[in-house]
């Protein structure tokens, strides 16, 4: 009987894939049999050779040989999942580590069923090995990002809310003191700007590790985003963050940190807020410290008061509110249009929408000086509502090009606004195939249920779906792909400068393989010189955005060509 023929079906069922060596190559997936005598027997012995680095004359010949370089705790793994083969037919799975000739580690996922057997015992057994080291060393590495910070290794933002949330329950609880410092370094522009950012990233890195030796356990240190660091103080008053405070001023903003340009100064402001007293959860903490940081000298503290939320917030409601509704009633609101190119061709594939408000003297502005006080406001679905009536009226005027529209969190989470959203949608027909929506990571994980309720609605209309800034809160593609998006769209500050940055290419490189290995496609944003795009095609990158393709334009090149 020859042993090939059914190979491809029985492959097919095991791992939805083919017979065909180079598939299995690219799979670094090779079949084996395991025979009567415990004979492990490779289809391609050549192909074992490669995937799992080991000499072709030194490749384990039985299961005993092949057991031998494993742990005993992954040997258990592998016979608890082999003892599960008490009938033929019955399946099993499971991920260890295996011992290379010269001493790697790689990480092998098996999948394997039985054949035949005597009572609950296999004699016969056929599967796929996996060589699967890459996709560990990813998901490894995005699970410590779903807690840490990559640049400084601190806390994420994520991270520091559960610790405010525990720290504001604890305080309620014991009615003890707690306090929040958010320490900004104010010169990091002007250090990038001048040294560049390999420079700047240095002292980031530096003031992190110096934060790090004022925080105490249970202290927790970490940082926020940018610029941005917090120190979250456990049992600490007005007067012990004063205290800190002194210290850390001492310690970052008067101490000069060396590097290859000589010695620089980290220069620092700092605000705090009380926990129980003034903040009773994580967003009120990073809200009121926020407000704090920004009315703060240089190198100066500044204690959070309400006075200062008032007047932040009377401050918007009178400009920004005015300004957004005038322009949305007074046809003042625009989109403006970024193309993102084929990486393999440098064809166009689609636009970016993206909203500019024109304010009455005439001056245009980019979307990040009002968006967030629209949606501090509430005024955010207007703005979504708006942008997706304008993209409808240029799918009309030319329905061959392909849209992508930005949906904010107010629009997902307010289910008039949804609604609403939607039946827009539906009023585009066979053309809301041309639209691509995108959601920002931190909306898809904040209510990922929601968030796939509404993706759901989108795509049965024939709308394709991103999550934007991906990487940015580093969570799990587990996770993400729960929302099934047809794209990711990797945050741009991963991005920026990667042609040198060997760190980064690894990172991204994983993030790619990951999104592979799910069929989803990739974009890579802020692409503004040739040497990042260069890298970033290297790396198997889908798509490209950034200056370097074309700048947001009302008045796109398929307008251009038309006139």
């Amino acid at each position: 009987m020859d042993r090939s023929a059914g190979k491809g079906d029985r492959l097919s069922r095991i791992f939805a894939g083919s017979d065909d060596d180079v598939t299995l190559s690219l799979m670094r997936a090779v079949p084996y049999h395991l025979t009567p005598g415990s004979e492990l027997d490779f289809n391609l012995p050549s192909q074992a050779a490669k995937i799992f680095a080991n000499p072709l004359n030194d490749l384990p010949k039985t299961d005993s040989d092949w057991m031998y370089r494993l742990s005993s705790e992954d040997k258990r793994t592998r016979q608890k999942a082999m003892r599960q083969l008490s009938w033929d037919g019955a399946e099993y799975k499971c991920i260890y580590q295996w011992r290379s000739l010269d001493g790697n580690q790689i990480w092998v996922e098996e999948h394997g069923r039985r054949i035949s057997g005597e009572g609950d015992r296999p004699t016969r057994i056929e599967g796929v090995m996996r060589n699967v080291t890459s996709r560990k060393i990813a998901q490894d590495r995005a699970q410590f990002l779903a807690n840490h910070d990559g640049l400084t290794g601190l806390a994420n933002a994520e991270s520091l809310k559960r610790t405010l949330d525990h720290l504001a329950a604890l305080t309620q609880r014991q009615r003890s003191d707690g306090a929040l410092l958010r320490l900004r370094l104010t010169n990091i522009q002007d250090v990038n700007d001048i040294y560049g950012y390999e420079i700047g990233d240095r002292l980031l890195k530096d003031v992190a590790n110096r934060l790090s030796e004022i925080g105490r356990a249970p202290d927790v240190v970490g940082r926020i985003g940018g610029a941005d660091f917090a120190l979250i103080l456990y049992g600490a008053s007005k007067e012990d963050v004063q205290a800190v405070t002194d210290r850390l001023f001492i310690l970052i903003d008067q101490t000069p940190i060396k590097t290859p340009y000589g010695v620089l100064r980290a220069e620092i402001s700092i605000g705090s807020t009380q926990m129980r007293i003034q903040a009773g959860s994580a967003d009120e903490a990073l809200s009121q410290s926020r407000i704090a940081t920004d009315n703060a000298g240089a190198s100066q503290l500044c204690q959070y008061e309400d006075s200062m939320a008032m007047d932040e917030s009377r401050s918007a409601r009178e400009t920004t509110a005015q300004d957004i509704l005038a322009a949305v009633n007074e046809h003042r609101i625009q989109l403006a249009y970024q193309p993102i190119i084929e990486a393999k061709t440098s064809r166009l594939h689609h636009y970016e929408c993206l909203l500019r408000l024109r304010r009455e003297d005439g001056e245009v502005i980019s979307a990040g000086r009002f968006i967030m006080a629209a949606e501090r406001l509430g005024l955010v679905a207007v703005l979504d509502k708006r942008a997706l009536e304008l993209a409808t009226e240029t799918l009309r005027q030319d329905p061959d090009i392909q849209l992508a529209l930005n949906v904010s969190a107010g629009t997902v989470k307010d289910e008039d606004a949804s609604s609403d959203y939607i039946e827009t949608l539906k009023a585009l027909g066979p053309l809301a195939k041309n639209i691509t929506l995108e959601l920002t990571e931190t909306l898809a994980l904040d209510d990922p249920a929601l968030a796939s309720a509404f993706s759901n609605s989108a795509r049965t209309l024939g709308c394709h779906f991103a999550i934007d800034d991906f990487g940015s809160g580093y969570t799990t593609f587990q996770n993400l792909m729960a929302i099934e998006a047809d794209t990711i769209k990797i945050d741009g500050t991963l991005i920026e400068g990667i042609a040198t940055d060997m760190n980064m290419q690894t990172f991204v490189r994983m993030m790619v393989d990951l999104a592979q290995t799910f069929g989803v496609e990739t974009v890579a944003e802020m692409v503004d010189n040739r040497a990042d795009a260069l890298v970033l095609r290297r790396l198997g990158i889908d798509y490209l955005q950034g200056f370097m393709f074309g700048i947001p334009s009302a008045a796109p090149s398929w307008q251009k060509r038309a006139s």
